[in-house]
């Protein structure tokens, strides 16, 4: 699956002069507009008549989510806070397990494996060590 994004970023505006009790917000102001784009595929394997592994690869493309990382002084800007090569790209791979317990309950487990990341001061110390915001989901799905 693939989708294409586009944000205009208007942020509300409330005009200063107003009179007192006066509604806002008013207006917006726009700014450069952010377009991303991304998708996943997944691929499923039925191990068992009953057991399926999945695996799946996310990734949203975006120029914004790269300068935003940057920091705001363009002349000494801090580390990228993700250890990977500077690009746009955010990537996330999924592994997974679904188990078919009855014709109509499904057990699934599903582990996100995550960018490995830091954050750093705006003169570019390091604050933290390098870590995953990496997620577990499990479900149990029903049907009557």
């Amino acid at each position: 699956m693939y989708m294409v994004g586009h944000d205009m970023n208007l942020l509300p505006f409330t005009f200063p002069n107003l009179p007192p009790g006066g509604q806002g917000p008013n207006g917006f102001v726009r700014d450069h507009p952010a377009t991303f784009n991304g998708g996943f595929v997944q691929a499923d394997y039925l191990a068992l008549p009953w057991v399926m592994a999945i695996m799946r690869y996310d990734f949203v493309h975006s120029n914004a989510d790269r300068i935003n990382g940057l920091g705001a002084d363009v002349n000494n800007p801090p580390p990228s806070p993700f250890f990977s090569p500077f690009h746009s790209t955010r990537n996330r791979i999924t592994p997974g397990v679904q188990f078919l317990i009855h014709a109509n309950i499904k057990a699934s487990f599903e582990y996100q494996v995550r960018p490995q990341q830091a954050i750093f001061a705006p003169d570019g110390t390091l604050l933290t060590k390098p870590f995953r915001t990496n997620s577990a989901l499990a479900g149990l799905e029903f049907v009557y």
